[in-house]
């Protein structure tokens, strides 16, 4: 199998924008008179249907399990049922998944390949006033230390000073949303419109953009939810889309699900923890991590730190059936797009495995980075990614 280089490692740092094409398609000579790519592309390509074994999976003993509280460090709270309960009215984030899931129908949950007209239509859902891509712009990545003060912009925010372009730059790992995502999936909309290059490679990446900001997007409002109680819905609707844990799911949910049901539940139960946390420490008596007593402070940690294993978890499924696809004689008019996945969900997930094994974390970059994996690759960067980021 011979697949075309799509994305490096490389273009996740903020170098990224010049790994995107030009805005403009009129430089572009594959384009014809009916605006449709004068490639043929083949259709694209599903995940691996694979089966995880979870066989040995358990929770930890300072997670929340809302199947047998009695087990957990937790007390009676309202996430006891499993189900969750909304604090305030039902989040605008909700609307953002809905508009995730159209653009995914749009663009690869198809049988072939997208037109330019269609990542036109996509363009439009995503743009919309307060959609997807406001906050895709806006996403920080908690992960990395805040800004110092000193840099602070001060006609905005503390929360917004990634929208100062000179903050964005010199903190790109922190201002992930300005300096990786929008670059990443602007670029890609702009092919796919265009008509430049693989349509099937330019819905890749939109959907590894997706992946990547939707994962994002949970550990911030698990987190935010301590000032604002009303982003621990946010952070339930970023994960489903507003759907219960066996409801009509949509986005990351969906794919997780589909593959790993039981990483599926951890992550339903991370943000059941953070929504039992908000219960059992009212934001009226405890508005600030400052406020809480140390039980209260641990309560915190551990929902927190219990969403982000989850999460970590759930990337390394989407990454791993995308990885095991490659092989699948499924993919084969596909590879160079599925590798784009690959190369851009690997790149997210090194954060992680460096932090837990940094050999094997290089030695599964560097079978990510190659331009023609062979099916002993691919077998090993399977099992290396199993062994960094294992269910629990």
């Amino acid at each position: 199998m011979v697949l075309r280089r799509t994305l490096t490692f490389a273009c996740l740092s903020l170098a990224v924008v010049a790994c995107t094409t030009t805005d403009d398609p009129s430089n572009d000579d594959e384009v014809g008179d009916t605006g449709e790519t004068g490639s043929e592309a083949g259709a694209p390509c599903d995940p691996a249907a694979d089966a995880v074994d979870e066989s040995s999976c358990v929770p930890l003993a300072s997670d929340y399990t809302p199947a047998t509280p009695d087990d957990d460090p937790y007390g009676a709270c309202v996430s006891d049922a499993g189900v969750y309960e909304l604090i305030a009215d039902p989040p605008g984030s909700i609307g953002r998944i809905e508009a995730y899931d159209e653009i995914a129908e749009i663009l690869w949950r198809r049988a072939d390949a997208p037109s330019a007209d269609d990542f036109t239509t996509a363009r439009t859902i995503y743009e919309a006033d307060q959609g997807l891509g406001s906050r895709v712009d806006r996403r920080e990545d908690l992960h990395y230390p805040p800004i110092p003060e000193a840099e602070w912009d001060p006609g905005l925010d503390p929360d917004k000073q990634c929208a100062n372009e000179t903050n964005a730059t010199n903190h790109p790992d922190r201002c992930v949303g300005p300096a990786k995502l929008r670059p990443l999936i602007n670029g890609a909309f702009i092919d796919g419109m265009s008509g430049t290059g693989d349509p099937n490679t330019a819905a890749a990446t939109i959907e590894a953009g997706f992946v990547w900001f939707a994962a994002l997007s949970v550990y911030k409002e698990a987190s935010t939810c301590l000032a604002k109680a009303k982003d621990c819905d946010s952070a339930w609707a970023y994960y489903t889309g507003g759907a219960q844990v066996d409801g009509a799911l949509l986005g990351f949910a969906a794919l997780v699900e589909a593959y790993s049901p039981g990483t599926h539940q951890r992550i339903f139960d991370g943000i059941l923890a953070v929504r039992c946390f908000r219960d059992l420490y009212p934001i009226e008596t405890y508005a600030t991590y400052d406020d809480l007593p140390e039980d209260g402070k641990q309560t915190f940690d551990d929902a927190w730190a219990q969403v982000d294993t989850a999460l970590q978890r759930g990337l390394a499924v989407a990454l791993r059936q995308h990885l095991l696809a490659q092989d699948d004689d499924q993919c084969s008019e596909a590879s160079a797009a599925n590798w784009a996945f690959v190369q851009i969900l690997g790149g997210v997930i090194d954060r992680e495995a460096q932090l837990r094994d940094p050999a094997n974390a290089d030695a599964l970059s560097a079978i990510l980075e190659l331009d023609a994996p062979t099916s002993e690759d691919i077998e090993a960067a399977a099992v290396l990614l199993d062994g960094l980021i294992p269910c629990s």
